[in-house]
C-alpha cells in the first residue's frame, strides 16, 4: 500500500465514522455502555488516544508515554489492560472535551502520515523506536492503528448506539 492510498482508506473510513456519530445524541453517545461498560465517546477517545500513540512513535517521541499508560502494562502488552486504563484516564471527560481532542489528534496524525515519504513509511518500526526489534514496516502500525482501527470499532458503536431503540 503505498501513501496515497493509506490517507485515502483513513480519510474515508474516518468520515463514515464521524458521519454514524453525527447521528447520535448524547444519551448514545454517554450514557449507553457495552458489556464491557464503555460508551461511544470511550470507544472515541480509545481510538484517539491509540492515533496519538502512534503520532508520537512516527515523531521518536515514547508512545507509551503519549498515551498514558506506566510502564509496566506496556511490557506486558495486554491489551484489555491497556485499553482499561486509556479507558479510565479519560472517563470523567466531557463528549465536547472528547470530540475537540479526538479531532485535534486524528488532524495531527494525518499531517504527520502526510509529510512523510513513501521511504519513511517502509521504514521498519524499531527505526522509529530503539527498543523495538519489530522490522516490519512502520505503515503497519499505522494501518493497525487508523482505518483498521475505525472500521474495527464502528460496528462496536453501533451496537450501544442502537441498545436506545430497543430499551
Amino acid at each position: 500500500m503505498n501513501k496515497a492510498n493509506l490517507l485515502t482508506k483513513t480519510r474515508a473510513s474516518w468520515d463514515k465514522l464521524n458521519a454514524y456519530v453525527a447521528t447520535l445524541n448524547e444519551n448514545q453517545l454517554t450514557v449507553l455502555t457495552d458489556a464491557a461498560g464503555w460508551t461511544v465517546r470511550d470507544h472515541l477517545i480509545h481510538l484517539a488516544v491509540w492515533e496519538d500513540g502512534v503520532w508520537a512513535l512516527l515523531n521518536h517521541k515514547n508512545r507509551r508515554e503519549q498515551m498514558g499508560i506506566d510502564e509496566a502494562a506496556w511490557k506486558r502488552w495486554n491489551f484489555d489492560e491497556m485499553n482499561a486504563i486509556i479507558q479510565q484516564a479519560h472517563v470523567h471527560q466531557s463528549w465536547a472535551d472528547v470530540e475537540r481532542e479526538r479531532h485535534m489528534i486524528h488532524d495531527r496524525f494525518v499531517a504527520q502520515i502526510d509529510s512523510m515519504s513513501e521511504a519513511d513509511l517502509e521504514q521498519p518500526m524499531s527505526d522509529f523506536n530503539p527498543e523495538s526489534t519489530n522490522k516490519h514496516p512502520i505503515k503497519e502500525t499505522i494501518v493497525g492503528d487508523a482505518y483498521s482501527h475505525y472500521d474495527e470499532h464502528l460496528p462496536w458503536i453501533k451496537a450501544i448506539a442502537e441498545k436506545q431503540n430497543t430499551s
